[in-house]
C-alpha cells in the first residue's frame, strides 16, 4: 500500500511545496465552456445581460431538481431509469466518458447500476453555479474523452459589519404529489462567515399523460450543507464544507429492484490566496474526502422468484493544487496538480425459500490510485484573435485488494488483476473574429480514459437495458479519441447566436460482447456479456443556442441539439438522442411579474442499434407555462412562481428513458420563496 500511494505522495508534497509562491485571476472564458449560475432570489432589473438570461432560462422552475436544470444546457442530456437518480451524459458520452466532479473533487458512486452519480447528492440550494467544458478543456479536471461537469459550491460570505441573511421557500408539484422545502442562512462578519442551506424533498408516484400511476417512481431525501470562510490574511482565505444527502425509499420503475437507502458524506478544507500584485493571481489547494453508501434492494416489488440485496460502498479522499498566473500581458498560464485513492466495494446476496442464501462480489473490493498534471496556456494575439492548449498527463493504477475478489476473476481466465494506465492529451482551440460581430473558433485534440470498475473487475452485472449480465475484463485497452468542434457566434446587443459542430473518433470503443460460452446467473437473464475493446466508434453531432432581446422587456431563448453515432462496423451505437429543441419566450410586465411560454420538441428516433434490442421512441411536442411574481420590501424579497409543465398532458418518452417508461403528464407546480 505505501508503494502504491508513492506517486500521489510526491505530486502532493511537491504541490503543498509550492503553495507559497502561487497567487488569482479570472480565467479567459473558451468557446468550449458553458457556465450556468444559479441564485434562489434573483431581483430582476430592467437591463438583462446575456448571463441572466441564461439564468433565468435555466432556472425557469424554481422546484427543479439539479438534473432538471443541467438537462436545459444544450450539451447535457440525462439516462432516466427513474424521477431519481438521473445519470448525466455529455453530448452522447456518458459513465466513465465523462469526467463528473463538485468544486473539482473527484467522487464515485457506490451503485453498480449507476443510479447514484454525484448529481443526486447535490441540490440546487447548494450550488453557485454549474460549468460544462467540451473538446480539450475538460482535460483540466480529469482524463476523459466526452469533457467534464463540475458542479460549484455556494460560499459563505464576508461583510463590513455583522450580518445575518438567508431565504427559506416551499413548493408543491401535482403529477407526483411532490412537496419540497429549503432554508438558506448566512452569517457574515469582516473575517470569517458561515453559510448553512438545508433541503427536503418527498415525492409519490407520479401519473404519465395517460393518467396512469408509474409505480415505484416514488422518492424521498433531505440535504444539509454548511459552508465555513475565514480570511487568514487580506488576500489569503481558509474555507471549508459539508455536505450530508440522505435519500430513502426510491423507486426505480425501469429497473427490477429500488433503492432502500442511498448517503452521501461529503467534506473538504481549502485554502485561496488572491493577489493582482502577484505573478501567480490566484492559487487553491484543497483536500477532501467523501463516502458514499447505496442499498439496492427488491423488497417493495410482488411475487419475485429470488429475492436480493446489492449494497455498494464508495470511498474516495484527495487534493489538488489549482494556480492561475499572468506571466505577461493577454498571456495566462493555469497550472492543477490533483491525485486521489478511491475505494469501491459491492456485493449481492440472493434469499430463495427453502435454500442457503447465496453470495458473491459484483465489485470484488478495488482500488484506483489516481494522480495528474495539467496546464491551460491562454494568448491573446491581438484584439481579433485568441489561442489555447489544453495537455494533461494522467496515471491511474487500478487493483482488487481482496483475496475472495481475485478468486472470483480466476475462474475466467484471469490471473492477473493489477493494472496501470497512462493518459496524455492534448488539444489546441483557435478564436478569431472573422467579420465585425462573426466570431470563429476551431478546435482539436487527443483525448483518454481508463475504463471503469465495472468494465474491469464487474462481476454479473445484470443490465435491465438489454437483458444481459456483464462481466468486467481486466485485460481492456483505455479508449483514445481524436475530437475536433468548429463554433461560430455572432452577438449584438439584442442578440447571440451561437453553432457548434463537432466529431470525435474513439479508438478502442469498450461495449459489451455476447459470450456464448457462459452462462447467465440472473433468472431470466439473455446470456454472458463481457465488455470487450472494438475497433473505433465515431461520434459527432451539432449544437446551436440563440438569445434573442425583442425588447426591454422580451427575451427569447432556444437551443438544438443533435447526435449522430455509430459503431465500426456501421451499426448506430445505443442510447442517442434524436433531435430537439427546447424554445422559451418571457415577456416582464415592469419590473416585478414575468410570464413565460415554452415548447419542447423532440423527432422522433428510428435509428435504434439492433444488437442492444433498442427500442425506438416517437417524436413529442410539450408546452409549457411559467410565471413569477416579486416584490421588495426595505428588508425582505418575496417571490412566487407557479406554472403548468406538459399543458396538453401528452403521454411521451424521451429516446434515453430505460424500459418504455413514460415520463409524467400535466404538473402544476407552485413555489414560494422569502429573502431577508
Amino acid at each position: 500500500m505505501v508503494k502504491d500511494m508513492k506517486t500521489p505522495l510526491l505530486i502532493g508534497a511537491l504541490a503543498l511545496a509550492v503553495l507559497p509562491a502561487l497567487a488569482q485571476h479570472k480565467p479567459i472564458p473558451a468557446d468550449s465552456i458553458r457556465t450556468i449560475l444559479l441564485q434562489e432570489v434573483a431581483v430582476t432589473t430592467k437591463q438583462h445581460n446575456h448571463q441572466q438570461h441564461l439564468q433565468e432560462f435555466h432556472n425557469a422552475s424554481q422546484v427543479a431538481t439539479t438534473e432538471e436544470l443541467m438537462a436545459r444546457m444544450p450539451e447535457v442530456s440525462f439516462i432516466r431509469r427513474g424521477s431519481y437518480g438521473m445519470e448525466p451524459t455529455i453530448r452522447a458520452y456518458s459513465a466513465g466518458q465523462v469526467s463528473l466532479t463538485l468544486n473539482g473533487m473527484r467522487i464515485q458512486g457506490a451503485c453498480t447500476d449507476k443510479m447514484d452519480p454525484a448529481t443526486i447528492y447535490i441540490e440546487p440550494l447548494n450550488l453557485q453555479s454549474i460549468e460544462v467544458q467540451t473538446a480539450g478543456a475538460g482535460s483540466m479536471q480529469g482524463a476523459a474523452i466526452g469533457g467534464s461537469l463540475d458542479m460549484k459550491l455556494a460560499e459563505a460570505n464576508l461583510a463590513d459589519a455583522p450580518t445575518l441573511s438567508g431565504s427559506m421557500s416551499s413548493g408543491y408539484q401535482s403529477a407526483a404529489n411532490a412537496i419540497l422545502g429549503g432554508l438558506k442562512l448566512n452569517y457574515a462578519t469582516p473575517t470569517w462567515g458561515l453559510r448553512a442551506s438545508g433541503t427536503y424533498r418527498k415525492s409519490q408516484n407520479y401519473h404519465n399523460g395517460n393518467g396512469e400511476k408509474v409505480l415505484y417512481s416514488q422518492y424521498e431525501k433531505a440535504n444539509i450543507a454548511l459552508s465555513g470562510k475565514y480570511l487568514l490574511q487580506d488576500d489569503l482565505v481558509l474555507k471549508a464544507d459539508f455536505i450530508a444527502d440522505d435519500g430513502w425509499n426510491i423507486g426505480f420503475p425501469a429497473l427490477p429492484m429500488d433503492v432502500g437507502e442511498a448517503k452521501a458524506r461529503i467534506g473538504s478544507v481549502s485554502i485561496l490566496r488572491e493577489s493582482e500584485d502577484r505573478i501567480w493571481k490566484r492559487v487553491e489547494a484543497r483536500i477532501y474526502a467523501n463516502r458514499i453508501a447505496h442499498y439496492m434492494d427488491d423488497s417493495a416489488r410482488p411475487d419475485l422468484p429470488v429475492r436480493m440485496d446489492m449494497p455498494g460502498l464508495s470511498r474516495t479522499s484527495g487534493f489538488y493544487l489549482e494556480g492561475i498566473a499572468s506571466p505577461a500581458t493577454n498571456h495566462q498560464l493555469t497550472l492543477r496538480v490533483d491525485a486521489s485513492s478511491s475505494y469501491l466495494e459491492a456485493s449481492m446476496t440472493m434469499y430463495q425459500e427453502g435454500q442457503t442464501p447465496m453470495y458473491m462480489l459484483t465489485w470484488p473490493n478495488n482500488r484506483q490510485l489516481q494522480s495528474g498534471v495539467a496546464a491551460q496556456y491562454t494568448l491573446q494575439a491581438g484584439a481579433k484573435t485568441q489561442l489555447q492548449i489544453n495537455s494533461r498527463a494522467n496515471i491511474s493504477d487500478f487493483s482488487v485488494t481482496s483475496a475472495e475478489g481475485r478468486d472470483q476473476l480466476q475462474v475466467f481466465g484471469y490471473t492477473e488483476t493489477e493494472r496501470q494506465f497512462f493518459i496524455p492529451s492534448v488539444s489546441l482551440q483557435a478564436s478569431r473574429m472573422v467579420y465585425k460581430k462573426l466570431k470563429a473558433s476551431l478546435s482539436a485534440g487527443f483525448n483518454g480514459r481508463t475504463p471503469t470498475a465495472s468494465e474491469l473487475y464487474g462481476f454479473y452485472l445484470f443490465s435491465q437495458f438489454d437483458g444481459y449480465d456483464y462481466l468486467g475484463n481486466p485485460e481492456l485497452k483505455p479508449e483514445k479519441s481524436i475530437q475536433s468542434e468548429f463554433t461560430l457566434s455572432w452577438q449584438q446587443p439584442k442578440v447571440r447566436v451561437q453553432a457548434t459542430a463537432y466529431t470525435s473518433r474513439v479508438e478502442n470503443y469498450i461495449t459489451g460482447t455476447y459470450n456464448p460460452d457462459l452462462s447467465a446467473m440472473t433468472i431470466g437473464a439473455k446470456g454472458v456479456k463481457v465488455y470487450e475493446n472494438t475497433d473505433h466508434a465515431l461520434l459527432t453531432g451539432a449544437e446551436t443556442s440563440v438569445i434573442y432581446n425583442i425588447t426591454a422587456y422580451t427575451q427569447l431563448v432556444s437551443t438544438l441539439k443533435y447526435s449522430y453515432a455509430q459503431s465500426s462496423d456501421g451499426d448506430p451505437l445505443p442510447m442517442i438522442s434524436p433531435l430537439r429543441n427546447v424554445t422559451s419566450l418571457r415577456k416582464y410586465f415592469g419590473d416585478y411579474l414575468w410570464v413565460q411560454a415554452e415548447t419542447e420538441i423532440a423527432a422522433a428516433q428510428n435509428r435504434t442499434s439492433e444488437r442492444f434490442m433498442e427500442q425506438p421512441t416517437d417524436g413529442f411536442m410539450l408546452w409549457h407555462l411559467r410565471a413569477g411574481y416579486q416584490k421588495q420590501t426595505e428588508k425582505k424579497v418575496w417571490q412566487l412562481n407557479a406554472g403548468i409543465e406538459n399543458v396538453f398532458d401528452v403521454n411521451y418518452r424521451e429516446h434515453l428513458d430505460w424500459g418504455q417508461i413514460t415520463r409524467p403528464g400535466r404538473n402544476l407546480f407552485v413555489q414560494l420563496s422569502m429573502g431577508f
